[in-house]
């Protein structure tokens, strides 16, 4: 999803005293679509390499959804001190094979034909099954279209997906649960595109962990639930430092 998807969230934190940045993962929004493999190693270099072009303090909260939430874990696990905390939600665990047409773009050259064709009407489509609520998804919707008009992003989503499952995910989260580092879970109780299942396999592979459940929510509550998921999110980061003026560090 491109950045816009937390613009009911940022303005909020910026505005409660934090230092906000939004950015876009390779072949996401706006950024760049480069020819590459889209693997978890490309998205935590470009993280990193982020944080030093613009020169950020750390350690830093990492807040990632979705496919951003093994980006944002295995960017702790594997960049000491970067991260104080993450905020995760909705986060990747497990990949569910793709389901209807959906599978049909794993497959190439049918993938790539099918983008070439109906790339945004397919990708659009897709996004429907992401909202719990029609006027969630409604409202969100013409955030959603702009960056679909830039060249190569049927071809970063392809190489994304079928990337995706040579992920080692249980192995990456297994890794970053030993570090102890404060993580803050969101789970929207009608995701149907990762199912609330998967956070028991989460928690246990981080301790840390404390799972908060968005109630009337799809895969994306920080949008369908901003308020709650804004309150509890900034209550969090207080937490976070008042533990640190009592001179926490993270294991």
């Amino acid at each position: 999803m491109p950045y816009s998807t937390w613009g009911r969230n940022a303005s909020v934190l910026a505005a409660a005293g934090f230092r906000v940045l939004r950015y876009e993962h390779y072949g996401r929004g706006y950024s760049d679509r480069p020819r590459c493999a889209y693997d978890l190693g490309i998205f935590v270099e470009q993280l990193d390499e982020l944080v030093r072009a613009l020169g950020l303090g750390r350690p830093l909260v990492l807040i990632g959804l979705s496919m951003g939430g093994p980006v944002a874990v295995a960017a702790a696990a594997r960049l000491p001190g970067l991260a104080a905390a993450l905020v995760l939600v909705d986060p990747l665990y497990s990949w569910p094979l793709p389901r209807g047409a959906s599978r049909l773009l794993m497959f190439p050259p049918l993938g790539e034909a099918i983008m070439a064709l109906a790339g945004p009407q397919t990708l659009v489509g897709g996004q429907r099954g992401d909202f719990y609520s029609e006027a969630s998804y409604e409202e969100f919707r013409p955030f959603y279209l702009p960056h679909l008009a830039y060249r190569g992003m049927g071809r970063a989503v392809l190489a994304t997906i079928r990337s995706i499952p040579s992920w080692p995910l249980a192995e990456t989260y297994d890794s970053y649960g030993r570090l102890g580092i404060p993580t803050l879970v969101f789970w929207g109780r009608m995701d149907a595109t990762l199912p609330i299942v998967q956070s028991e396999a989460l928690l246990a592979a981080v301790p840390s962990a404390r799972l908060h459940v968005v109630e009337g929510a799809g895969h994306v509550p920080h949008w369908e639930k901003a308020d709650e998921v804004n309150a509890e999110t900034i209550a969090f980061l207080r937490t976070l430092g008042e533990a640190r003026d009592e001179g926490y560090r993270p294991s």
